[in-house]
C-alpha cells in the first residue's frame, strides 16, 4: 500500500515468524527492501539455512537499481566519511548506510575500522555486521589501545561466547544479588556497553573477572597498590569518560 515504514514496524512485532517458510521470508525481504535495509537482508541470506532463490534475486535487482540512482554517490560518500560528524551524524549514517549495495558497504566499512575518528561505538558495530555478514577477509581494525589489530570478521565469536564475557556477568550477578533491582539493571547495563567497546579483544581490558566487577561496583581503594587493579582502573575511566560522550 505504499507504506513500507508502517509494513516493517508491524513486521518487527513478530520478526522471528517471517523466517518460518519460504513465503514470509520473501515478504520479509520485500519489507525490508521497501525500507532500504539491504545490508541486513544480506545478514539474513548469511544466517538462513536455505535461502530461497527469489531473495537473492530481489536483492540483486534492489543493488543494480540502486547504483544507477542519481543519489548513490552521495550516499556512499557520507557513508565512507561518516567519522566528520558527531557520535549521533555517526550513528545515524551507520543506519543509512545500510542501504547500499554489500560491495560498496564492505569498501567503506573496511576503510572505516581503522579511521581514528570513527567513535569506538560505532567502529565496533561495523566490526560486528562485518561478523554478522561472515566476512572472510582479513582487515585491520583500530582497537582501543590505538593501535590496528589484524582480524578476520567472520572467525570473531559472539560477544556472549567470549569466556571472559560470560565470567563477568556471572561475576557481576554474584556481587549485586542482594542489590535492589534497579541497582541490578544499572550495573548490568554499564558492564554490557564496557564488554561492548573492548569487543573483540576483551580479555586484553578484563584480566580477572572478580576484580574487574570490583572496581565497576567500587568496591576497592583508588589507592589499591595491586597493579592489576590500577589497569583495570585505568581501563574503566577510559571506558566511563566515552561512555559519557555516547549520553545524549
Amino acid at each position: 500500500m505504499g507504506r513500507p515504514e508502517t509494513a516493517l514496524a508491524v513486521m518487527r512485532e513478530q520478526e522471528q515468524s517471517y523466517f518460518e517458510d519460504n513465503y514470509h521470508v520473501i515478504l520479509w525481504t520485500k519489507v525490508m527492501l521497501a525500507n532500504r535495509l539491504n545490508v541486513m537482508v544480506r545478514v539474513a541470506m548469511k544466517t538462513l539455512t536455505a535461502v530461497p532463490h527469489e531473495m537473492g534475486v530481489l536483492v540483486t535487482e534492489y543493488e543494480d537499481v540502486y547504483l544507477q540512482t542519481a543519489h548513490f554517490s552521495k550516499d556512499y560518500q557520507q557513508f565512507y566519511q561518516l567519522s566528520a560528524q558527531n557520535l549521533t551524524g555517526q550513528r545515524h549514517q551507520f543506519e543509512v548506510g545500510k542501504a547500499l549495495p554489500l560491495k560498496e558497504w564492505l569498501a567503506a566499512a573496511t576503510h572505516l575500522l581503522t579511521d581514528p575518528f570513527v567513535k569506538p561505538i560505532v567502529r565496533v558495530s561495523l566490526l560486528e555486521l562485518m561478523h554478522k555478514l561472515k566476512t572472510d577477509t582479513p582487515v585491520h581494525y583500530l582497537w582501543l589501545d590505538g593501535q590496528p589489530h589484524d582480524v578476520v570478521p567472520s572467525d570473531l565469536p559472539e560477544l556472549d561466547d567470549i569466556p571472559i564475557v560470560q565470567a563477568t556477568q556471572a561475576a557481576l550477578g554474584q556481587v549485586v544479588a542482594d542489590d535492589d533491582p534497579i541497582t541490578q539493571q544499572l550495573y548490568s547495563e554499564s558492564l554490557r556497553v564496557q564488554l561492548s567497546l573492548l569487543y573483540p579483544f576483551v580479555d586484553h581490558a578484563v584480566t580477572n573477572s572478580k576484580k574487574w566487577v570490583r572496581v565497576l561496583t567500587g568496591q576497592i581503594s583508588p589507592d589499591d597498590p595491586n597493579s592489576e587493579l590500577q589497569t583495570m582502573m585505568k581501563w574503566q575511566a577510559k571506558l566511563a569518560k566515552m561512555m559519557q560522550e555516547m549520553t545524549p
